[in-house]
């Protein structure tokens, strides 16, 4: 076993006999996002748990907008924290910092010594469906949470612009239950859970479990807005959801009415290149006679 999937492993398993061992006390949620501490969809959902007895909140969030900030860490600067009113009745600190910046402050600062028991992310405004997964701050908190060894859940609501208000209360609700059944058994080590519900939330037809799908959204794209007098030129990304056009993938199923969710593995080693990368022939470079 390679060391750091041994370390995982141990985390995993000391984070199971600490639950095991506070069973009748709330399970300790941190919950963050990508949005912003004052989001509405990080407001739906630390109610929605907050409101059983059988949790405990703590929200740690960004202090501003943060979407599309994938796995970003912040090592090089000083991060601005501050104790935040509350966020649906739960202790609450904003992070002037990156998604992931702000769970690691969270894991290894704030809370080192009230280490939370799962690690929710969302409700993200807008899908993170396909590949659009690796650019999330959404998803890349719960990343971190499995980091960490930690039962992690990252929560989207398929976007409509037409729509200014989604129903972020309606989609915490279907949430709900993964995180309970997330709370009973566990996750297994190194993995966690990107889970995405669509806009029409009266129309759900019920769970889905899917693969993550490999349409590429548009929004990796960028097109030129405008050019000036000294020759620098402006760009600006385009956006659109990703096709869905992979055959069990999350984006297929989401369109369908499906909550989907998608198991992701820290352990990103394609093991089927493998054979491929043992038949190339390797050659080292050939010793470079020293400089006169």
């Amino acid at each position: 076993m390679r060391p750091r999937h041994f370390l995982i492993c141990l985390t995993f398993i000391l984070t199971l006999l600490s639950l095991a061992a506070n069973a009748g006390e709330p399970v300790h949620v941190l919950v963050s996002n990508d949005d912003g501490i004052d989001a509405p969809g990080i407001e739906a959902i630390a109610a929605v748990i907050a409101a059983d007895p059988a949790y405990r909140v703590t929200v740690v969030a960004p202090a501003r907008q943060q979407s599309v900030s994938g796995h970003g860490l912040i090592t090089r600067s000083e991060i601005k924290v501050v104790e935040y009113a509350e966020v649906a009745g739960c202790t609450a600190w904003s992070v002037d910092a990156t998604p992931a910046t702000v769970a690691r402050v969270a894991l290894t600062a704030l809370l080192v010594d009230d280490f939370p028991d799962l690690v929710i992310s969302g409700i993200n405004r807008g899908e993170n469906d396909g590949l659009g997964a690796w650019t999330s701050g959404t998803v890349a908190v719960a990343r971190e949470g499995a980091l960490a060894g930690i039962p992690s859940i990252g929560v989207s609501l398929q976007l409509d612009w037409s729509d200014p208000q989604p129903d972020f209360e309606a989609a915490a609700r279907w949430a709900k239950p993964v995180i309970d059944a997330v709370r009973d058994n566990g996750l297994p080590p190194g993995v966690y859970l990107n889970l995405n519900v669509p806009i029409d939330t009266e129309a759900i037809k019920g769970f889905r479990i899917a693969r993550m799908g490999l349409d590429l959204s548009e929004e990796a794209r960028y097109v030129m807005a405008r050019a000036d007098s000294d020759g620098a030129r402006w760009y600006t990304s385009r956006w659109k959801p990703p096709l869905d056009t992979t055959p069990g993938g999350d984006s297929h199923a989401l369109a369908k009415g499906w909550v989907t969710i998608s198991p992701l593995d820290l352990d990103q080693t394609a093991e089927g290149a493998f054979p491929l990368l043992q038949q190339l022939d390797f050659k080292a470079p050939e010793a470079q006679a020293p400089a006169p």
